[in-house]
């Protein structure tokens, strides 16, 4: 399994925090001195989020940071647990949002909660996995408690065409997804990721279990649903998970944050792999212009030559 671990070193992660409120906020706690001033920033982010960074005139000591979620966030403020997360993660820090957005955070940044400024910047770089992760923060907990049956399958519609489904039980969680893009070239290369992940999981000692199934043949733990949206999708790509894979509160959060950022792991590589096909095509094309570049061009005019004798002749083109 050597071979396998050096693959999975080269393979790019998208880091679950926010980069830009991570620095608007950590310049307001770590700096030397304290950065005290008003700001209002807007920042967008992955699976059409917003934040907004906000610190009024009147309140330098007082940072809250706004987060919207799209046509998921009215469902994670009810039935996808996101209010639990605020109560877990966030306790304390809750506040009231803005009109248009679904949830915030605010703290005094001279005495941030229990004392320790690095624990509340990574929560609040954090927002968005962990909200986004939110059902399967509950479903994972339910594994781990051995409760899960308990729990009812929950649908997160991403986007028009795209869905997540988890399915809780008490000694596995499955997670299907239904994997679309607007582009036929983002779905070629799409569908052979899918069909690559299914194949080399089992070559990766302690992997999830993950299978891929064409868009007319749904996992059987969907196949029960209305799937008419998903017939023109990538396909359906399925994982499982078991206690073994959240043991440790390390496994726990890192399982939560690779599948509920998975569909912008998939869509960065797509990417990725489109600049790396255009670099090779310039790339030839630029041999082939130095080529063409070096070439001799062939004389029209005849040549003279000459024969044993010494006598020259010019040689008629054939035409």
């Amino acid at each position: 399994m050597a071979s396998a671990g050096k693959r999975a070193e080269g393979l790019v992660f998208l880091t679950p925090q926010n980069m830009i409120v991570e620095e608007a906020v950590g310049t307001r706690l770590f700096d030397d001195p304290p950065k005290r001033e008003p700001c209002d920033i807007t920042v967008g982010d992955f699976d059409d989020c917003k934040f907004k960074v906000q610190v009024l005139p009147d309140t330098l000591s007082t940072i809250t940071v706004h987060v919207s979620l799209g046509p998921i966030g009215a469902r994670l403020n009810g039935e996808l647990y996101g209010q639990e997360i605020m109560n877990t993660v966030y306790a304390g820090m809750a506040a009231e949002p803005e009109q248009g957005y679904d949830f915030a955070v605010s703290f005094d940044l001279d005495n941030p909660p229990n004392g320790n400024p690095e624990e509340v910047l990574a929560k609040v770089a954090n927002l968005r996995r962990h909200l986004l992760g939110a059902p399967f923060t509950k479903a994972f907990n339910g594994l781990k408690d051995g409760t899960g049956s308990s729990l009812p399958l929950m649908t997160l519609d991403w986007r028009p065409g795209e869905a997540i489904w988890i399915k809780p039980a008490d000694q596995r969680c499955t997670v299907v997804y239904a994997v679309n893009f607007p582009e036929e070239t983002d779905k070629a290369i799409a569908r052979v990721m899918l069909q690559q992940f299914a194949k080399e999981s089992a070559k990766i000692n302690g992997a999830p279990p993950c299978s891929y199934n064409e868009p007319d043949k749904p996992p059987m733990e969907v196949r029960d649903l209305p799937m008419d949206q998903y017939t023109h999708c990538c396909g359906f790509l399925t994982f499982v998970v078991f206690p073994a894979h959240i043991s440790s509160e390390a496994k726990f959060d890192k399982s939560v944050a690779l599948l509920s950022g998975f569909r912008n792991y998939l869509h960065y590589h797509i990417k990725a792999s489109k600049t790396y096909l255009h670099m090779r095509m310039r790339k030839k094309v630029q041999t082939w212009l130095q080529v063409l570049n070096r070439a001799v061009h062939e004389q029209d005019t005849p040549q003279e030559k000459k024969t044993s004798s010494g006598k020259t002749f010019k040689r008629a083109s054939a035409s």
